[in-house]
C-alpha cells in the first residue's frame, strides 16, 4: 500500500531561486528491487515561462530523461500574495505522485535541487535485521517494502529535531499544520541539517521498533516484543549521541557552520 511521505528535506536556494513548502509524496518504494528513488533521494528541476513553472522530478542527480519519476506545472503569477500549489503526477510508470506549494519564485534553479524523501530505506534496515522479507506482507510490503515505517521514522525524527534544535533549525519547535495555507512557511528550516546521514541510525532503529511493535499481538513476551525493545533502546542511544552539523545559511554557503550537541540526558535506574 502506498504511503505518504510528508517530511522531505528540500535543499533549495530560497533566497535567489525557489522557496517551496508542504511537500507530500506518495508511491515511494523503499524496497531495493523496486526502488524509485536513489536511496531515498530525488532531484527537482524547475523552469519558468510566461508565469508557468514546469517541475520535473528525477531519481538520479544527472536528471536523465528515462529517470524522470514525476512532473507538474503551476501558475506562479500570484505567488507573491498566495502560495501556488503544484500537483505532481507519475511518469515512466514510477508510481510517484504528490504535491507541494511554491511560496516564492525568483529564478530558475541553477542546478537540480536535491530532495531527501526518507532518512532510511530497506537496505539500511537490513544492515540491522537481514530477514525483512520473512516479515508478514502487511509489514514488509512485496512492492513498497518498509516504506510505511521509513516514512513514520523520518517524520518522528524530524519533528524531534525541530524540538531539540529549535534555535538552530528555526521556528517554535514544530511545523505549522500543512492545511493552513494562509501563512508563508519558512521554518523549521530542515535544509540547515548539513549532514542528514547523522540521523540515519536513529531512523533505522525507530523504523524497526515500529515494525516489530506492529507484529507483537500477545500479552506475553515474544520474539517481536524483544526485538522491539532492543531497537527502542538502540534508538534512544542513537538520539542521545546526536551532535548535528548545522548550516546556518544554506542559501549562500554549502558547508556546515557549527555543530550542536543534542543536549539531552538519559537517566538509567540502578
Amino acid at each position: 500500500m502506498a504511503t505518504r511521505f510528508d517530511y522531505p528535506i528540500v535543499y533549495e536556494n530560497q533566497t535567489d531561486e525557489i522557496h517551496t513548502s508542504r511537500w507530500r509524496l506518495q508511491g515511494i518504494r523503499t524496497r531495493a528491487d523496486s526502488a524509485n528513488t536513489d536511496n531515498g533521494w530525488l532531484w527537482m528541476v524547475a523552469t519558468e515561462s510566461d508565469d508557468t513553472v514546469t517541475v520535473s522530478i528525477y531519481k538520479d542527480a544527472a536528471c536523465a530523461a528515462g529517470n524522470k519519476v514525476a512532473g507538474g506545472t503551476v501558475d506562479v503569477s500570484g505567488v507573491d500574495s498566495d502560495p501556488a500549489k503544484c500537483t505532481l503526477t507519475a511518469t515512466n510508470d514510477s508510481g510517484i505522485s504528490g504535491c507541494f506549494y511554491i511560496e516564492a519564485w525568483v529564478d530558475d534553479p541553477a542546478a537540480a535541487v536535491p530532495i531527501l524523501v526518507t532518512l532510511c530505506v530497506d537496505d539500511d534496515l537490513k544492515a540491522e535485521y537481514v530477514n525483512l522479507d520473512d516479515l508478514p506482507d502487511t509489514v514488509c510490503d512485496p512492492t513498497y517494502g518498509m516504506a510505511r515505517y521509513c516514512a513514520a521514522a523520518t517524520e518522528k525524527i524530524l519533528l524531534l529535531v525541530s524540538q531539540l534544535y529549535a534555535e538552530e533549525i528555526g521556528g517554535s519547535g514544530a511545523p505549522e499544520h500543512r492545511q493552513l495555507i494562509s501563512a508563508s512557511r519558512g521554518y523549521p528550516a530542515y535544509r540547515r541539517i548539513a549532514a542528514p546521514d547523522q540521523l540515519r541510525d536513529a531512523a533505522v532503529h525507530w523504523a524497526l521498533m515500529l515494525a516489530f511493535g506492529s507484529c507483537h499481538e500477545r500479552h506475553a513476551d515474544t520474539m517481536y516484543s524483544q526485538l522491539r525493545d532492543y531497537h527502542d533502546t538502540m534508538r534512544k542511544e542513537a538520539i542521545s549521541s546526536w551532535s548535528l552539523a548545522i548550516n546556518t545559511d544554506p542559501d549562500v554557503d554549502d558547508d556546515a557552520d557549527r555543530q550542536k550537541s543534542v543536549g539531552m540526558a538519559r537517566v538509567n535506574r540502578i
